[in-house]
């Protein structure tokens, strides 16, 4: 079995560094002289921390708090020793060894909680899903956030077998540095309180290690928040972005207000984006309530149903690899969230929800923390690593019922 995802881990590292040396900048989404995407900005803002030690975006030569810092300062580090184009593509070799790693993640968290049937199958999606070639050769946060989201999982395992002090401090330390890529998983300690619930853990031992996992977290948060409030003067525990993205995710399929809208609101009819977060955020907040007061169905259905189809519907893979265009990477990716789906409802078929929470919890909190906002195929694409795992709860749960592994088992032995 080791040798088996030693060989995986292998074979996924060199596919995703040929595919990355041989193709380089045909995974830009943006302009380097028109800066007109994330990942060109990145990289911008890595040239600026450098050479002015601050992190800017979007904000001329002012320090920023619309973004996290992580990429800028990878980056960056890679810039005090290497050109743009040499330190952008060891960024990319980067996220290759971090997309191996991930499958070792994978399989290492679906053994511990599902059986080793499962975790070789979900090594297997893993390995040929295609759309981890393009995050691998992406410059933005998804391979990074991966990484450290399936680190995270590790830890919560890990701290709810192990119950102890330094178990929950590791989560808590987890929590914070995952924070500083995506500050959405900021509340998924919410998790945490629903399988102390299940495994019956006293209020007082629930007491002390949210406290930990609190304590720890916020230390390791603690250089950000002075940051912020040394350049603004004022605490801001993450960034201040928000505002556009609900805004966005208030729009139904990014239509115009509901009829009369408008009316009651005048101010909106030039410019309804007006580009400062705080007000953003008041006009997506107005166009909520006016909805749900005026269409409520409508607006009930695009907060549950319509974003969740947006995010799970397509997959992260604006760049296609040459040889495999989007069209069929749509139809696979599909293929994969109805395994996922599929699994998940297995799972409470064979009731093993309560062996599986560590992970489909953490599924459901990143997928419901995303509804208030806007949602697509870059912000699901966490989940599909795994969607993987609960897919392979399906295939293993066929193979088995079919007979076939078992006659292969057999023939093995």
């Amino acid at each position: 079995m080791r040798k088996f995802v030693w060989i995986m881990m292998a074979v996924v590292f060199l596919v995703h560094v040929t595919v990355v040396l041989s193709l380089g900048d045909h995974f830009l989404l943006g302009s380097y002289e028109l800066r007109n995407n994330d990942d060109v900005k990145y990289v911008y803002a890595a040239q600026v921390l450098l050479e002015h030690h601050t992190l800017v975006y979007n904000s001329g030569m002012n320090p920023t708090n619309y973004i996290m810092p992580v990429v800028p300062v990878v980056l960056s580090g890679f810039m005090s020793f290497l050109d743009r184009d040499a330190a952008v593509m060891c960024f990319r070799l980067l996220q290759c060894l971090m997309q191996t790693v991930s499958l070792f993640l994978i399989f290492a968290i679906a053994r511990e909680l599902l059986g080793r049937r499962v975790a070789v199958v979900a090594v297997i999606l893993d390995a040929i899903y295609v759309p981890n070639l393009f995050a691998s050769g992406a410059i933005l946060t998804e391979s990074t956030f991966k990484l450290l989201f399936l680190l995270l999982i590790c830890s919560i395992i890990h701290s709810v077998k192990r119950k102890t002090v330094g178990a929950y401090a590791i989560a808590g330390v987890m929590l914070g540095i995952t924070c500083y890529v995506k500050p959405q998983c900021a509340l998924l300690p919410i998790c945490y309180l629903i399988i102390w619930l299940v495994q019956r853990y006293s209020f007082k031992d629930m007491v002390k290690y949210t406290a930990i996992i609190g304590v720890c977290s916020m230390l390791m948060l603690t250089p950000w928040w002075v940051r912020n409030y040394s350049a603004f003067h004022e605490f801001i525990p993450f960034t201040k972005s928000t505002g556009n993205p609900m805004l966005l995710g208030a729009l139904i399929e990014r239509a115009m207000p509901p009829k009369g809208f408008f009316e009651q609101y005048p101010e909106y009819k030039e410019k309804l984006f007006t580009g400062s977060d705080s007000s953003e955020k008041l006009a997506a907040q107005r166009i909520i309530k006016y909805g749900f007061t005026h269409k409520p169905v409508d607006y009930a259905y695009w907060f549950t149903v319509g974003k969740s189809i947006q995010l799970f519907e397509n997959p992260f893979y604006s760049k296609p690899v040459p040889g495999l265009p989007r069209p069929a990477i749509n139809v696979v990716h599909w293929i994969y969230v109805l395994l996922g789906f599929s699994g998940i409802v297995m799972l409470g078929l064979q009731r093993r929800y309560k062996y599986a929470l560590p992970i489909l919890l953490p599924f459901l909190y990143y997928w419901f923390i995303h509804l208030p906002f806007i949602t697509f195929g870059r912000y699901g694409y966490p989940l599909v690593c795994l969607l993987t795992i609960f897919g392979a709860v399906t295939i293993v749960a066929l193979l088995e019922r079919s007979g076939v592994w078992k006659q292969r088992e057999q023939a093995a032995g």
